[in-house]
């Protein structure tokens, strides 16, 4: 099982904080929240720090079967 992150677009503030850390792996869409695009291009240690420092904390982990 493989962990990859996604975003509750119904709880994202649009801060921009997970796009300023990771722009490899997030970015904001025109709606004005943000969202995943490349799951895999960063490490789990540095998407796990995106996670806890989410200021709504709308970044999760979620599970997928390979």
């Amino acid at each position: 099982m493989t962990q990859v992150p996604r975003i509750n677009r119904h709880e994202c503030c649009g801060c921009g904080l997970c796009t300023l850390t990771l722009p490899e792996v997030f970015r904001l869409i025109p709606e004005g929240i943000s969202e995943v695009f490349a799951p895999t291009n960063a490490k789990h240690k540095e998407i796990q720090k995106v996670i806890d420092n989410c200021p709504v904390n709308c970044v999760h982990w979620f599970n997928v079967t390979n």
